[in-house]
């Protein structure tokens, strides 16, 4: 990893480390509260919504030049934001700062991923740099929660909602030790120019047929991603393993994302990022097919190690693809960032719903039959799709 690239992936573990630690404490620091249990879960979900309705506005007004600003704008908000739970009484007040914490973590990661691919040193490897990328939002999520968690046991809830602020600062303290992307200073040929696109227009990116798929990937991997994490605890408990092994195999299976992501790029280099974006998620479903046949701690750890590796791969091969396939003169990296962190976000918000349903149709083991094999009928399906899409997005028009 050269130099300029490390120091670009240490904001990225400083952002994802404070929303983890922040979003580990928000349901037992309600629930101290006396929130009702029922408007928790409501209460916690307005920040990926507020997320998800940053996205594409973010991705709109991002330009190389603007970059800074726009960071160090909404790392502020969100540091400050975090710092504000300390003071939330009411159910509307806890809204208020969620809602200002969600939109704020959702421009300032859509920003942040376009900065950090034009600001790569020209002679960083692209393939590597993404899996780097990758690997540092593991990682942050991973320390974060690790941080989190001891911070709290000893401190308390109000400490680490203390600590995220920190976190969010450092991140904002490092974009002053930052020189200006190579875009800025020397020049792009690979980049948009111009004024930012109408809202519209940015929309109808999602029809070219290289972002539909690598939306379509984003999409149905972290619809996955949620059904496998959310009910393992239920259909854990069910078979006998305590909460403590449940958090072990939930444990490994994050640190498996975050030590194989940053090794991914040359596997996916040689393997090829297409192949392996569109392959790896059904693979990946065949692993957590698994385990309705395992009622014990080892076997369920070892499938979901292994379903980890794969989330890890796909996870790259398709950031890759977001960054090498869709040309960058005719949408912008800022508007390509944002609708696929949208997609991520639509992914995160349907899966849990998504396998509620079928669970409450199957039950919690057979959910993890059908709900993967309905996800890869639907990926295929969608994949399919794409290849018929016209590109509504014309170079110099919409």
């Amino acid at each position: 990893m050269k130099p300029g690239t490390l120091k670009l992936c240490l904001p990225i573990m400083a952002m994802t480390a404070q929303q983890t630690a922040a979003s580990l404490v928000i349901p037992p620091f309600l629930d101290d509260l006396h929130f009702p249990i029922s408007a928790i879960g409501t209460l916690i979900s307005v920040a990926p919504f507020l997320a998800l309705t940053a996205r594409l506005p973010a991705g709109m007004i991002y330009q190389a030049h603007r970059a800074r600003a726009l960071m160090l704008a909404s790392l502020s908000v969100l540091s400050l934001s975090t710092l504000l739970y300390i003071f939330v009484s009411t159910p509307l007040h806890f809204a208020l700062v969620q809602a200002a914490n969600g939109f704020s973590f959702g421009i300032a990661t859509t920003i942040y991923l376009a900065f950090f691919v034009d600001a790569l040193p020209p002679d960083e490897e692209r393939h590597h740099a993404m899996g780097y990328y990758a690997g540092s939002l593991a990682t942050g999520y991973s320390a974060g929660g690790f941080a989190a968690g001891y911070v709290a046991d000893r401190l308390g809830y109000i400490a680490t909602f203390k600590f995220g602020a920190l976190l969010g600062l450092l991140g904002l303290s490092m974009f002053f030790f930052m020189g200006k992307a190579p875009s800025q200073t020397h020049g792009d040929p690979h980049k948009a120019t111009g004024a930012s696109p109408s809202f519209w227009k940015s929309l109808r990116s999602i029809w070219d047929p290289k972002i539909a798929s690598v939306v379509v990937v984003a999409l149905f991997l972290n619809m996955l991603h949620q059904i496998g994490s959310t009910f393992l605890p239920l259909y854990g408990l069910a078979v006998g393993l305590t909460l403590t092994e449940v958090g072990v195999i939930r444990g490994i299976y994050s640190l498996c994302n975050a030590i194989t992501r940053p090794l991914s790029g040359p596997v996916v280099k040689r393997l090829g990022h297409q192949m392996l974006s569109h392959a790896g998620l059904p693979i990946q479903s065949a692993f957590i097919m698994l385990v309705p046949m395992f009622h014990h701690f080892v076997p369920l750890l070892v499938v979901f190690v292994f379903a980890g590796f794969l989330r890890a791969l796909v996870i790259v091969s398709n950031v890759i693809s977001m960054v090498e396939d869709v040309d960058a003169r005719r949408v912008s990296r800022g508007v390509v960032s944002g609708i696929y962190n949208a997609a991520q976000d639509v992914g995160n918000i349907l899966g849990p719903s998504v396998g509620g349903l079928i669970a409450s149709l199957v039950g919690v083991a057979k959910l993890f039959l059908a709900g993967p094999l309905i996800i890869v009928a639907l990926l295929f399906l969608s994949l399919w799709s794409c290849r018929y899409v016209k590109p509504s997005i014309r170079s110099g028009h919409s």
